[in-house]
């Protein structure tokens, strides 16, 4: 066609058009996707030879020339960051590429673009057989870190991997913030429980795989400090007592 995707709606799933075609069809096509439940977008050749995996989180929101993160592709196996735009108003936005926009742009490594924008202005790479998009919800099982140290913990704040943030909570681990609902740890959204009035003595950070963590005394996490010693009971890389 030399253009790029018809769609406008910045990949929020909107758009329809073209009726229901498959990665062989010589029409442009769209089908809506917006409330289906997934995690992660693929944007690939029709060939194959050029594509990367990417957390939903990382493609919507609004940047320009903001570094986000690309959790594999065609030129690299582990996670990574690139730079791409997605504006508001700009209607051909997102704009994602293999690599750094400014890097990509002369090297054929776009995989998106949208409203029609023509492939003299941005050289898509239609001798790879076009460009598609792909979504999935991508669900990893993680181990139950309840049951380390004897057990007895409860779960109360959950932050997901593919955010690019931290916990939304603002009350400084006094357990007073809720939001989200009651999730899992394999929930796809922060969320957060009352625990304020909870009778314990103890807290356990993890990372979600429970590769990473730490066993605190409530005492150690609460009150003021700065750059203050604190005790940790024991973590995944010291078995006993110690100050950080």
């Amino acid at each position: 066609t030399g253009r790029w995707h018809p769609a406008a709606d910045q990949l929020r799933g909107t758009a329809t058009y073209g009726g229901k075609g498959t990665k062989q069809s010589q029409h442009p096509w769209s089908i809506r996707y917006a409330g289906t439940r997934f995690n992660e977008f693929m944007f690939a050749t029709g060939d194959c030879k050029r594509w990367m995996i990417v957390p939903r989180t990382s493609v919507l929101g609004w940047y320009s020339n903001g570094q986000r993160r690309i959790l594999k592709s065609s030129v690299r196996g582990s996670p990574y960051l690139a730079r791409w735009y997605r504006r508001k108003g700009v209607r051909h936005d997102p704009h994602l590429t293999l690599r750094d926009y400014r890097y990509s742009v002369n090297r054929k490594e776009q995989l998106y673009l949208g409203n029609n924008v023509g492939a003299n202005r941005h050289q898509p790479q239609w001798s790879h057989g076009g460009a598609d998009v792909y979504i999935r919800n991508k669900v990893v099982k993680l181990p139950d870190c309840t049951k380390m140290d004897g057990g007895g913990w409860k779960l109360v704040r959950h932050v997901p991997a593919d955010t690019g943030r931290w916990h939304p909570a603002a009350d400084q681990l006094r357990g007073t913030a809720t939001y989200g609902g009651k999730g899992t740890k394999q929930s796809q959204h922060p969320w957060s429980i009352r625990y304020a009035g909870t009778r314990f003595n103890e807290f356990m950070f993890a990372t979600g795989d429970c590769k990473r963590w730490m066993i605190v005394p409530r005492t150690s996490v609460l009150g003021w400090y700065s750059n203050g010693q604190r005790r940790i009971l024991k973590s995944s890389v010291r078995g006993s007592p110690y100050l950080a």
